[in-house]
């Protein structure tokens, strides 16, 4: 009886770490609010790229600026909302409508206001890989190239993502 009793645990006990190597590959596993943050010695700032996911397909794309890297941000340098597509491999975006800092501006940022409003012409559906570590709390955002329009020998910068909220 002591045998099957510790086999009975045994096995409850693998079933419980089985689970947890399952990845979550719902819409809810990009919930929240993620950032990106580096510092820019040049500028003594934080510039920190911001994905919020606020519905199941709706999404907002920030870069802010900040004078600590978890302070209040400053001001803004891009930004803007769309839709996206999870397949639980592949993320599909293609912002159309943003705003951005003119490139002529002596700040290195503005308020959201005094953003310029404008178009992005994407001749191609981007799309990323994403990958999530430790325990949902870090997104690795990795740019696909389209062979077959760009150039792919030098792969797009991986974004690393920590979840905020």
């Amino acid at each position: 009886m002591k045998a099957f009793s510790l086999l009975a645990v045994l096995l409850i006990s693998i079933s419980f770490v089985s689970c947890d190597d399952v990845e979550d590959k719902s819409p809810n596993q990009l919930s929240g609010t993620w950032e990106d943050r580096f510092y820019v010695d040049s500028v003594d700032y934080w510039v920190v790229n911001t994905l919020e996911f606020k519905s199941e397909n709706q999404y907002q794309f920030r870069t802010t600026v900040r004078q600590t890297e978890t302070g209040s941000d400053l001001g803004y340098r891009f930004y803007y909302d769309d839709s996206y597509e999870w397949d639980g491999e592949t993320f599909s975006y293609s912002p159309d409508l943003a705003s951005w800092i003119d490139h002529r501006e002596e700040n290195f940022y503005v308020p959201k206001e005094e953003l310029n409003a404008g178009i992005i012409d994407y001749f191609r559906m981007p799309t990323a890989s994403l990958v999530f570590e430790e325990n949902n709390t870090k997104m690795i955002f990795q740019e696909n190239c389209q062979e077959d329009l760009l150039p792919c020998e030098d792969p797009f910068e991986v974004k690393e993502y920590v979840r905020v909220y």
